[in-house]
Parts: structure tokens; C-alpha cells; sequence
């Protein structure tokens, strides 16, 4: 046997010794933990020592009470679960060192005597069955402890799926809106993100471990500097902040996020930490890019650029407005029967030029169909779809990547097609909604382009067109040299100035400024001669004085010069404010204003339509021979009193005749017409010289009202006018018939109810399906004899009240009636709460919903107690 052997059997057995002082001292924590007697649980360690020291002997008794003492002072001393070592441990200690030496002491003295042991085997084997009795109640006690434990551990897993079930709809809710969530220590500098922070970032939560270096690395180097500023201004001023920038993803691909944070201020009052929230506004940016691209290929349009240019700036917009896509737009040439290519600023070379060998017809790809067509044509894989049959059309294309494509036909305002814009994609799929919105976009964006394109072309053949073209322009069309002086101005340009051409040629467009907006124009034109075309509205000063709003459209021609586009929105911006005001009138009426708030309402919105207007609203008498006073806000009150009341006729200025009539009467000069022969000083002592009255007809065609419009000159109404009259009439015969409505329904409420009254008639609704009575008229009340301020009461209620031999049959009755959806008719008596006793006829019938389902039942109940006396 080597020595290394010797070795090994001499080292295993202290091993296992020492590993008894380990186990035993463990097993002795755990039994103690349930015991709350501090000297119970210090008496439960001695076996511990004990067991150690008899069988292993002094190294491993004494690294018994090593393990005690450590125990006890860690787990069962204040402070818990920390080591504190102080005099109260000493006794312990003492104890068990001392019953260590002592068992030693014994031990050696076993070792000695061990022959002599030998005999009192039998006493040994009994004690041992006497530790293990023990021990298997020590252990009965720790399973009791373990099942103890078992219970809680399960309570604190459903804790923690509850937790996580809540953590995954949070989780959810981030990552449908693209929203991640942070925290960030200033301090420390530790950050803390959510999982869909990570995927903002491109990160893998699993794999990554965030710090403020990793966000910072993330963000767009043009714009680190900027969030280094911000998030430490934000720091110094102990403020949140709201901030958007790029972030630059490990593909390439940047994208535009907001990050909003909120200040945790610490115990100084200086920033401690922040919590916020990161939102992808990619897609939000994107639009707005796309926004923009259309601004920019309007001005473009605007401006006269080369229609390729044009086209092929629409397709990079796309392109980069769709990751992925690749955009084209083809033009029909003058044969009518091939397509050329022109934009397709990512379509490979071999491609473009194949489409322009295939003529268009029925099965020609996607384009060559939807020019043939005149439609749009939707192949969601070119592989397999029958109008890509032209084998080496299908071929090439496929050749180049291509498995998908979209097109539509690009059509001019007249219908004919002008060519087609087209979206490829790399992969087999079908739009959705809003790429075909997307491509209608484009579709007409290059339709815009390619029109204006011809349209220049055909202007730049002859100065005359162009002449013409302008001067049958509805619109002011003004060209301006870089001064602002005007050089051209066609006859719609004329008429707005409201001066002669000779004029305005050479004068300064600022002179239709008004004086205190004249510092805008040197603006406009810098702004004009930096981005070459912008639109704008602003008021024009005409020359004689007259204010009106325009919008004004600018845009640079060749060399030096502007062109400005005029349009006179007047008409627009009546418009919008009348249905503005038209609103308002209808919110009235239906929130059930008075009618001569309302009216008034009427008679100022056209005032504020027409300045020098005064208008007034008269209504017809119930007996239709009278007009009274509805509304005139700004009429002289003087005018108004004495006009109110008056009859109807033939000749009784513009109201009365036009009541009379039942048509619209237009006197342009009071001083002069014959209809105002019996009110012609009245009117001109208040200063009014003219009077348009329209009739107000009901639904019926009934005249309820005129609609009257004054001035203080002589004067016709302007077909302008003549539509404000129209709307005006049509709303204030909507206030007013709702009106009269409302009173005429009120009035046979009441007629209703004294009818009751007097026949002790009452009316009832009633819902069998929820025993709800629905409705009671006041004489129900009073003949049931119950509180009308109570309101209906529940339908057992109205049971008990009935006279006891009257009950079951009564509820019978009810019941069957209910489920056989049929008429009943009875008589019963009633008690009522003072003890009389009336007797009621009573009559029910069954309404049913479109269903056929039965909804509830409605009827008459008559007091017959003094016919049957």
C-alpha cells in the first residue's frame, strides 16, 4: 500500500467528524428556528457540541461550538442576521467549550475503556434508539417547518405571477405604442430600461446591460452634443425635459425617437435621479418627411422645375418615405401604345429599359395593364400572376428582384392616361390601406407634375397663349421684378386693384399693403428670392380703400422675376364664417335657447357679414294676420316698436307685403316705392333708405316669419346677398318651427292632462320584462291614489295596494296578458293610503319591437267608483 493511500485513509475519517459538527450544528438551526425561548433554543445546540465532541473528538467538538456560537449570535441575537459579538455571548460560549472538554474528557476515557464498552453494548445500542427517537421528532418537527415554508414559498409565487402577468400587459402596452420606459440615477450614473426601450435601441434585453456610455454611443452623433446639453441644463435647472433626436441603429438605419423625463429631487432639493419614457416617432417623422416632400414638389411644380427632376425626386420620397420600395413612374409616349421611362432613381437599368420594349395591352406586366386599363393593377407576386405571362417580361423582372408590383395609371384632368406610377417590393405581398393611399398620393402628385409640365411647354411655344392663358385667369396673376415693382397684370389683376392698367404697371405691390402690415412684404420677398415659391394669405388695399382678404401664391420665374397668384377669398372666408355662425344658431336651437336670443343670434351673424347691414326678424301671429317683433338688435329701437304689430297687406311696406304675398319683396329706394306709402317717414326719420324682405315658410308652407335686411342707401342685393338671404331664411325657420313646435306641444300636454282630469282618465306604460312602470300621467296618480313626487312605483307595489280579494286575479291576469302578448281589459278596486276605496276600469295593450319581442304594455285606467254607486 503507497503512502499517498495511508495518507487518504487517515485524512477520511476527520473529514466525515467534521462534517458531523457541520450537519448536526445545521440540523440544530433549523429545529430551533420555530422555538421562541431563547434559552430552549441555546439548550438545543448542546446535542450539537455534544454529538461532535463524543464521536469526533476535540478538533471537531470545538469546531462545534464554533459553529454554535456563530449560529446563535447570527440568527437568534439582535441585530439579526449580522455578526455583533458582545459579553452576553460568553456564558454560552463558556457552556459549550466546557461540555466539549468535558465529552472529550469522556471520549478519551471511551477510547481508553473501549473493551470494557464493548460489553455494555447493549446499553449503547439502546441509547442510540433513544437519539434516534429524537431525532425522528426533531425531523418531524422540521417537516412541519418545510411544509410551513412550502405554503409560503406558493404564496409568493402567485405573488409573483400576478406581478408578471401585470408586468406583460405593461410590457404589451409598450410594445404596441412604440413606448419604453427608463430610469436613470444622476449620481451613480446607473440606468435601468424596459424591454421595449432595449428594441427601441436595438438591443437584446437579455444579452445587454444598459448604462448612460451605451445610450449615449446609440445617439445620432450630430445630435449628442445637443442631448449632452439638454439633459445637463435640465440637471442644473431641476427641471423635466422633452426632447427629440436620432438614434443610429447597429444596421444603418436611424431612427427619430421623443424622450420625455420627470426630476426625483433628494433630500438636498438638487436632482437625484429621473424616471420617463422613450417613444419611436419614426413613423410620425416619416409622414411629416412625406408632408414635406409634397410641399417641396409643389414648389418644385410651382417653380417650373424639370418635370424628370420632379418625378424623380417624387420617387426618392417614397422610397424613403417606404423602406424597401422601389418607386418608378412611366409616361405614355405619343404612339399611345409603349411606355418610357422616366424615374426610377433605384430601378436597375436592365429593368427600365425591358419595360420600355413590352407595348401596353391586357396582360403587359403591372404597368403596361393599368395604362391599357385605365386602372390601377395589384400583382402581389410576379411569379405566378397571369398578366406577368410575357415569359421574358416575367423573367427579367424576376431576375432583378423583384416580386411584387403595384400600379396605377396616371390620368389627366380629362381622363386620358398619361403614363403610370408604380411600386415595386423585393418580396411577394399585397398592399394595405394606406400604401394604396400612399400611391394615390403620388399618382396624382406626378399627374400635377406632368400637367403643369405640358401646360408650361405649351406656354413657352407662344407668348400669345400665355397672354391669353393669364388673361382668362379668374385669378390675379401679377408678375413683379426683384423690387417689387409690378412689370405684368392681367385683367382679373385690374379689376382687383380697382385702377387702370397703366397705373399698376410700374407701381410697388407693397402699395396694396396696408400700411401697418407694409413691413411684411420686404420679408415675404427675401423669403421669396431664398425658397423660390411659398403661399401666403394677407388683406389687399385696393385703390379705393376697400379692404378684402386674399391668398397670394408666389413663385420665381426665369432670371429675375416673380409671379404672384391672387385669388380673392372673400367669398371663402364669408362662407366659413356664415357656417361658423350657422353653427352656432343650430347649437341654440338645440340646446333649446329662447327664440329671441336666438333670432338675434340670426340678425347679427349677417351683420357681421355685411357691415352696413341691418337686419330684423319678424313673426306672424297665430291668427296670420299680424307680424310681431322676433329680433333686431341694431334696428332703432324707436323703428322697431312702432313696426311691431302691424297687419299685413297688399302695401304695407317690405315685411307686410311680403307676409302678404308669401313671396321675397325687394325695394331698393324706401324714399320712392309705393309699398311704404303708410311707413315711409317712419323709415326715413330712423335713416333707412332700403329693404329686402323674405318670407319664412313653415315645413307646411306656411308663412311664419320675415327675414328683412336694411341699409341706410339705396340699393339691390347682389346674388351674394341673395344666397345669405337663402341660408338665413332656411335657419330662421328651422328656430321658429321648432319654437311653435315646442309651444304646440306643450299646450296639448296640458290639454291632455285637464282632459284626464276631468274624465278621471289616467294613462300608463308599463315593461313586463323588468317590472318597471315606465310612465304614469298625473291623473294616474291621483286616481291610484299615489304620491306623484315619488314618481312610478315598482309594479309589485301597485299589487299590494290592490283590494285583497282583487290581488291574484289582478296579477294573473297581467301575466298572462304578458306572455301571451295579448289585450286585456278589467275592472278592480284599489286601496288608497287614506282607506278608500276606489273602484278602476282598466285597459291594456301589448307593443311590440321590430323583433316581435314584446316591450311593454300601455293603456288607460278610469275611476268608476261613482257608476257603480
Amino acid at each position: 500500500m503507497s503512502k499517498s493511500d495511508l495518507g487518504l485513509r487517515r485524512v477520511a475519517p476527520a473529514v466525515w467528524w467534521y462534517g458531523l459538527s457541520i450537519l448536526s450544528v445545521a440540523i440544530c438551526t433549523a429545529v430551533t428556528f420555530p422555538l421562541q425561548d431563547f434559552g430552549v433554543r441555546v439548550s438545543l445546540f448542546f446535542p450539537a457540541v455534544l454529538l461532535a465532541t463524543w464521536f469526533g473528538g476535540t478538533g471537531p467538538g470545538l469546531f462545534a461550538v464554533l459553529l454554535s456560537t456563530l449560529s446563535i449570535n447570527f440568527f437568534f441575537t439582535e441585530p439579526f442576521f449580522a455578526f455583533e459579538f458582545s459579553v452576553r455571548d460568553v456564558p454560552t460560549t463558556v457552556a459549550f467549550l466546557f461540555s466539549a472538554l468535558v465529552i472529550s474528557s469522556w471520549s478519551s476515557a471511551r477510547k481508553r475503556n473501549e473493551n470494557r464498552l464493548r460489553k455494555s453494548e447493549s446499553e449503547l445500542r439502546q441509547a442510540r434508539n433513544e437519539l434516534e427517537a429524537k431525532v425522528e421528532e426533531r425531523t418531524a418537527k422540521l417537516s412541519r417547518a418545510n411544509e410551513e415554508l412550502h405554503r409560503e414559498i406558493i404564496e409568493r409565487e402567485n405573488a409573483e405571477q400576478k406581478l408578471r402577468h401585470s408586468e406583460a400587459f405593461l410590457t404589451e402596452g409598450q410594445r404596441i405604442s412604440h413606448t419604453g420606459s427608463w430610469s436613470w440615477n444622476v449620481s451613480s450614473g446607473k440606468v435601468a430600461w424596459s424591454e421595449e426601450h432595449f428594441r427601441i435601441f436595438g438591443f437584446d434585453p437579455d444579452n445587454t446591460d444598459p448604462s448612460f456610455q451605451l445610450f449615449l454611443e446609440k445617439v445620432h452623433p450630430e445630435d449628442r452634443l445637443f442631448i449632452e446639453r439638454s439633459l445637463n441644463e435640465a440637471v442644473r435647472q431641476r427641471t423635466g425635459f422633452d426632447i427629440e433626436f436620432r438614434i443610429a441603429l447597429a444596421d444603418g438605419s436611424i431612427k427619430y425617437v421623443q424622450e420625455v423625463g420627470r426630476p426625483g429631487l433628494g433630500p438636498s432639493g438638487e436632482v437625484d435621479s429621473y424616471t420617463g419614457t422613450t417613444v419611436d416617432i419614426s413613423e410620425r417623422k416619416r409622414g411629416e418627411a412625406l408632408f414635406a416632400g409634397e410641399k417641396r414638389l409643389l414648389e418644385m411644380i410651382a417653380t417650373g422645375a424639370a418635370l424628370e427632376h420632379i418625378l424623380n425626386v417624387l420617387c426618392q420620397i417614397i422610397e424613403e418615405y417606404r423602406s424597401g420600395t422601389l418607386a418608378s413612374v412611366l409616361l405614355l409616349r405619343p404612339d399611345g401604345v409603349h411606355l418610357e421611362s422616366i424615374a426610377g432613381p433605384s430601378l436597375p437599368k436592365g429593368w427600365r429599359q425591358e419595360m420600355e420594349k413590352l407595348p401596353i395591352g391586357p396582360c403587359a406586366g403591372s404597368c403596361g395593364t393599368a395604362a391599357y386599363r385605365g386602372s390601377a393593377v395589384i400583382v402581389s407576386d410576379i411569379a405566378t400572376d397571369p398578366l406577368w405571362d410575357v415569359p421574358e417580361h416575367r423573367a427579367a423582372a424576376l431576375s432583378h428582384g423583384l416580386r411584387a408590383s403595384w400600379s396605377n395609371p396616371i390620368l389627366s384632368s380629362e381622363g386620358k392616361v398619361l403614363g403610370t406610377f408604380c411600386i415595386y417590393e423585393r418580396e411577394t405581398r399585397s398592399p394595405n390601406p394606406h400604401d394604396l393611399e400612399v400611391i394615390e398620393k403620388a399618382t396624382y402628385l406626378a399627374r400635377v407634375a406632368i400637367e403643369r409640365d405640358r401646360a408650361e411647354t405649351d406656354l413657352r411655344t407662344s407668348e400669345e397663349k400665355y397672354r391669353d392663358l393669364i388673361n382668362a385667369s379668374p385669378d390675379a396673376i401679377c408678375v413683379i421684378d426683384a423690387d417689387g415693382k409690378c412689370l405684368l397684370v392681367n385683367p382679373a389683376g385690374v379689376e382687383l386693384a380697382g385702377g387702370p392698367e397703366s397705373e399698376l404697371i410700374g407701381s410697388s405691390i407693397a402699395e396694396t399693403y396696408l400700411p401697418e402690415e407694409r413691413h411684411l412684404f420686404k420679408d415675404r420677398v427675401d423669403k421669396l428670392k431664398a425658397k423660390g415659391s411659398f403661399r401666403f394669405e394677407r388683406k389687399f388695399l385696393r385703390k379705393n380703400g376697400e379692404v378684402i382678404p386674399v391668398e397670394v401664391s408666389l413663385s420665381a420665374l426665369r432670371g429675375r422675376y416673380y409671379q404672384a397668384i391672387i385669388r380673392d377669398i372673400s367669398q371663402r372666408k364669408r362662407r366659413e364664417a356664415l357656417l361658423a355662425g350657422e353653427n352656432r344658431v343650430l347649437e341654440m336651437v338645440a340646446k333649446g335657447d329662447s327664440l329671441p336670443d336666438i333670432l338675434d343670434s340670426l340678425c347679427r351673424l349677417v351683420e357681421e357679414q355685411s357691415p352696413d347691414v341691418l337686419a330684423s326678424i319678424l313673426l306672424m301671429d297665430p291668427k296670420g294676420k299680424q307680424l310681431r317683433h322676433g329680433g333686431a338688435p341694431n334696428l332703432p329701437k324707436t323703428y322697431t316698436e312702432a313696426i311691431d304689430g302691424a297687419f299685413i297687406g297688399p302695401a304695407v311696406g317690405s315685411c307686410g307685403t311680403a307676409a302678404y304675398r308669401g313671396e321675397q319683396v325687394i325695394v331698393a329706394d324706401i324714399a320712392t316705392d309705393p309699398l311704404w306709402a303708410g311707413f315711409r317717414d317712419l323709415a326715413l326719420s330712423n335713416s333707412l333708405r332700403a329693404c329686402w324682405s323674405t318670407p319664412i315658410f313653415s315645413s307646411e308652407g306656411k308663412v311664419i316669419g320675415t327675414f328683412a335686411m336694411y341699409y341706410r342707401e339705396p340699393r339691390s342685393p347682389s346674388p351674394h346677398e341673395q344666397d345669405t338671404i337663402k341660408h338665413i331664411t332656411h335657419l330662421a325657420g328651422i328656430a321658429i318651427q321648432r319654437k311653435l313646435a315646442e309651444a304646440a306641444r306643450r299646450e296639448s300636454e296640458a290639454y291632455l292632462a285637464e282632459a284626464q282630469r276631468l274624465s278621471h282618465t289616467g294613462s300608463w306604460a308599463w315593461a313586463p320584462a323588468t317590472g318597471e312602470i315606465r310612465y304614469w300621467s298625473e291623473e294616474t296618480y291621483r286616481v291610484l291614489g299615489f304620491d306623484l313626487d315619488a314618481g312610478p312605483p315598482r309594479i309589485e307595489r301597485f299589487f299590494e295596494r290592490l283590494y285583497v280579494e282583487d290581488q291574484v286575479r289582478v296579477r294573473e291576469l297581467f301575466e298572462s296578458a304578458a306572455r301571451e302578448k295579448a289585450d286585456f281589459e278589467t275592472d278592480y278596486r284599489i286601496v288608497h293610503p287614506a282607506g278608500a276605496i276606489k273602484n278602476i276600469h282598466a285597459v291594456g295593450h301589448p307593443v311590440c319591437d321590430e323583433t316581435g319581442q314584446l316591450a311593454e304594455f300601455v293603456g288607460t285606467v278610469i275611476d268608476i267608483t261613482e257608476s257603480k254607486r
